[in-house]
């Protein structure tokens, strides 16, 4: 949970200095001889602004969970990193006796169990 609540303080942070830029645009926009480019810019903070407030509220999303299968992919990544292998948590079915006909399976192992 700790990651969680750091993107939330994350996001309020980077809406505090926002807050900042937008005072200074406001105050750049409303000044004579303001031109659109002023304007324009206005816009984007403002945009700017309301999609971080909506990040900051938003509810942390359940794939998030170190229980979920995107939550063990990415902890299986973060445990593997540096590696040149994909991560994967599917293990091989056991072989049976009808696949051993088959040209890729390996004849039985002298320790293996009949």
């Amino acid at each position: 949970m700790p990651a969680k609540k750091s993107v939330k303080k994350e996001a309020r942070a980077k809406l505090n200095e926002l807050d900042e830029k937008l005072d200074g645009a406001k105050k750049a926009a409303a000044a004579d001889g303001a031109g659109a480019l002023a304007k324009a810019d206005l816009k984007l903070l403002e945009q700017e602004v309301v999609a971080e407030k909506l990040k900051a509220k938003r509810p942390t999303s359940p794939s998030d969970s170190p229980t979920s299968v995107d939550g063990k992919l990415d902890k299986a990544l973060k445990d593997s990193f540096p590696g040149s292998d994909p991560v994967s948590f599917v293990e091989a079915a056991p072989i049976k006796d009808q696949d051993r006909s088959l040209p890729t399976v390996p004849d039985k192992e002298p320790n293996e169990k009949t």
